[in-house]
């Protein structure tokens, strides 16, 4: 389990989706979170309001398998540059997923589900990503 200051600004965060789907968003720090919206709106949001609507209450980071949170130098920039932002959402095709990658990588793919998010992120950085819970009540 991480501490939630070991996770750095640019870090990759998914919750659960009544155990069925995740989603997916960019850690920028101070408990801050950067989501596509289900309404298109690319926000601001903290840990407690990116659980809304959603089962899951645990937040988790991508990690190498040693545990070290992955990030991409320019990520967390990209999310906070797209707040208050609008794009055209469709669950399939243009979702919090997609969003993410794109955040990643700079290249927006044609991403449409949490495993497709999880190979294009291990292509990204080159070995297989790990998803450990980080521990948001410290």
């Amino acid at each position: 389990m991480l501490k939630l200051s070991e996770v750095p600004a640019g870090a990759v965060v998914i919750c659960e989706i009544f155990h069925l789907f995740e989603h997916s968003g960019i850690y920028i720090g101070e408990g801050q979170i950067v989501e596509l919206q289900g309404t298109g709106l690319v926000r601001s949001v903290s840990i407690t309001r990116f659980f809304d609507n959603r089962s899951g209450n645990h937040l988790l980071a991508a990690c190498n398998k040693a545990g070290e949170v992955l990030i991409s130098p320019e990520c967390a920039q990209r999310a906070v540059s797209q707040i208050f932002t609008y794009q055209r959402y469709d669950l399939l095709t243009n979702n919090c997923h997609r969003f993410t990658q794109a955040c990643v990588s700079g290249r927006s793919l044609p991403i449409t589900s949490f495993f497709d998010l999880n190979t294009e992120l291990s292509h990204f950085w080159r070995t297989e990503v790990s998803w450990l819970q980080v521990d948001i009540h410290r």
